[in-house]
């Protein structure tokens, strides 16, 4: 069963699309309508995604970011492009240390598969070089988008995006079951907050602002908080946070 994202990412792959997934051109081109492909794609960047955020964390137990319920919904729902544009992100910020012009590469298809990816990678690596990605998502604003390809509510939606999160997040942006439990066992990590999670989570949280999902797009802030996780307790304490993410009672849906 497809989403409403979903469906557009279907129709992307035939015909123009509205904003903002008129700016997500790459995995309908390569995927088209094949939910083979879109599945293989979203899974493998999902476990892709666990081995990135324990190599940036510097701990095996933070792979526990793949079973996240904001990841992990893609498992299910896999015609999106959160994953790979995350993995994406993750890799060319893990990348800049190790060869830059790489780094540069993946951040440049990121922002082909979805656009504030390249903003992220900038986040994860906390350098404004993975910025450059934002270039061809800049090139493919200026091409003339399509018309939406849903009913007239998630027209709405997409016009008045503003409008739509207080309609869609009312009476949500206090409930801790929305915004807090989520996270598991790793909220331990903002003990570690600093300037770098700070702006991750600031990122993360903003974004509910214009959409009307809620943890699938401020759970983009994982590896930081998983890093923040390593940094603030001992080594002996991490297979806790890690089984406390896994087998989170309160993760609820992922949306």
């Amino acid at each position: 069963m497809l989403t409403p994202d979903g469906v557009r990412y279907f129709a992307a792959a035939q015909q123009r699309v509205a904003r903002p997934f008129h700016l997500r051109w790459l995995l309908p081109r390569l995927c088209g309508q094949n939910p083979r492909r879109w599945t293989i794609t979203t899974r493998l960047s999902i476990i892709a995604l666990g081995a990135l955020s324990a190599a940036y964390a510097g701990s095996v137990w933070m792979a526990c970011v793949a079973f996240l319920p904001g990841i992990a919904f893609a498992w299910r729902r896999p015609v999106l492009v959160d994953a790979p544009g995350m993995a994406l992100a993750l890799g060319a910020a893990l990348m800049v240390p190790i060869c830059w012009p790489v780094a540069v590469l993946l951040a440049l298809v990121a922002g082909c598969v979805r656009e504030t990816s390249p903003i992220w990678a900038s986040v994860y690596a906390w350098n404004p070089l993975l910025l450059i990605g934002l270039v061809p998502v800049a090139v493919r604003w200026l091409m003339r988008q399509g018309d939406d390809v849903l009913d007239a509510e998630n027209k709405w939606i997409l016009q008045h995006p503003f409008k739509a999160s207080q309609k869609y997040h009312a009476n949500l942006w206090a409930d801790p079951l929305t915004m807090v439990t989520p996270w598991g066992a790793m909220i331990v990590g903002l003990a570690g907050l600093d300037a770098q999670l700070a702006a991750a989570l600031a990122l993360g949280y903003s974004q509910l602002l214009v959409a009307t999902d809620s943890v699938r797009l401020y759970q983009w802030a994982a590896p930081v908080l998983a890093l923040a996780c390593v940094h603030v307790l001992p080594t002996w304490a991490l297979p806790f946070v890690a089984l406390g993410v896994v087998f989170n009672s309160w993760k609820g849906s992922g949306v």
